[in-house]
């Protein structure tokens, strides 16, 4: 009780710096989750840029372009003069000047694919990309239009009221949320940011005060035992890091009124995210007997978490890293992690298979963290045991 009690005083005593560092992780976290707050699928709208349109043809072929930058875009009308569009361009008024040069419609109706328009971006943009895929789209249409015996006036007509015509998505329902991502899944998503980052800086700087030489030797001669001395502290943090893991549920019940809890898999979000909290714990105590000062600590604990919030999933889906990160990746605990919050994010009804992937993730992650856990004592042990 005694070991109990003074890490606890410790954790009193460095109060103030430790909820300086939840505070930090928690608005980085919650920055970037706030970036995209109704996810993927659901935040996904076309961009508008502001473009030029000079036509100096005149024909069919530049009044279908001027309609149809004006439908997808915002039009900014500019002069024909090489200064003017250097300046529109300098200053960003503009992203985009589309130029239809004299002589262009004959060369579509000669069958030209090539340099038919031009345009200009300011230096280092990727508006161009954009633009230029969408009237290389257009024009791909007239070309196509005019091999089916069409003449230049009604392909463009065609063209144009091709180009209007919009599909119709309607995202399949197994989340049960109408195929949108949830705000509270996303949060989730980033959360081991939040815990890992916190935990290993929070019970890290718990751990190098043990550490001084001075309490180490009192510790080393104390009748209690060496393992009710890790009981005992392994209690006392696990209190600590269980504090900072329902401050965060509580958090977003807050933020996303109710959060999890209007869920039907509340119970695996809250397993997933004690889980993930218990591999911090682990890692936070390792951390904290491997670093000799704040400054080091502050290092490997940057390593650390964002090292496995990258290569597992967190900042980086699943579905874009390579097979061979994938490969590496199933081996740590934050890869385990995503692909859990990832199924609760995309069905509500998980099957059998999907099941056995959850509950397989949940036991890696405990396993993981009591390896990591072991390897800890062993380290404590020597340092106990050191002599002078």
């Amino acid at each position: 009780m005694t070991v109990f009690k003074g890490y606890l005083r410790i954790v009193r005593a460095n109060l103030g710096q430790l909820l300086m560092y939840v505070g930090i992780f928690l608005a980085i976290c919650v920055a970037i989750q706030r970036s995209n707050p109704d996810g993927v699928t659901g935040g996904f709208t076309q961009k508008k840029l502001n473009v030029a349109v000079i036509d100096r043809d005149g024909g069919s072929l530049g009044a279908l372009l001027e309609h149809y930058m004006e439908q997808e875009h915002d039009r900014i009308q500019i002069a024909d003069d090489p200064q003017v569009l250097q300046e529109e361009l300098y200053y960003r008024n503009v992203e985009y000047i589309l130029i239809i040069p004299k002589g262009a419609q004959e060369r579509v109706l000669a069958g030209e694919t090539d340099g038919v328009v031009q345009c200009v971006t300011a230096p280092g943009s990727t508006a161009g990309y954009y633009v230029d895929a969408q009237i290389g789209q257009l024009l791909g249409h007239v070309h196509l239009l005019l091999a089916g015996g069409f003449s230049i006036e009604e392909a463009c007509e065609q063209a144009d009221a091709l180009s209007q015509e919009k599909g119709t998505v309607n995202l399949v329902d197994l989340n049960g949320n109408g195929g949108v991502r949830t705000g509270y899944n996303f949060f989730y998503s980033y959360l081991p940011y939040a815990l890992f980052g916190s935990i290993i800086m929070t019970l890290g700087i718990v751990i190098m005060e043990f550490k001084k030489k001075e309490i180490r030797r009192r510790m080393q001669s104390s009748p209690v035992p060496f393992v009710r001395q890790n009981l005992a502290a392994t209690a006392a943090l696990l209190v600590v890091c269980t504090g900072i893991w329902i401050f965060y549920l509580l958090l977003q019940a807050v933020l996303y009124q109710g959060g999890i809890f209007r869920s039907g898999h509340a119970l695996i979000y809250m397993l997933n995210s004690f889980a993930c909290m218990l591999v911090a714990l682990s890692l936070g105590y390792f951390t904290g007997m491997i670093s000799q000062n704040a400054v080091a600590l502050n290092g490997i604990n940057n390593v650390l978490s964002l090292g496995l919030c990258f290569l597992g999933g967190v900042f980086v889906p699943l579905e874009m890293l390579g097979n061979g990160i994938v490969t590496i990746a199933q081996f740590l605990p934050t890869y385990w992690y995503s692909r859990i919050n990832g199924i609760l994010r995309d069905y509500g009804e998980p099957s059998s298979e999907l099941w056995r992937i959850i509950w397989t993730g949940l036991l890696i992650q405990l396993v993981f963290a009591l390896a990591c856990s072991g390897v800890t004592l062993m380290l404590r042990r020597e340092q106990l045991q050191e002599r002078g």
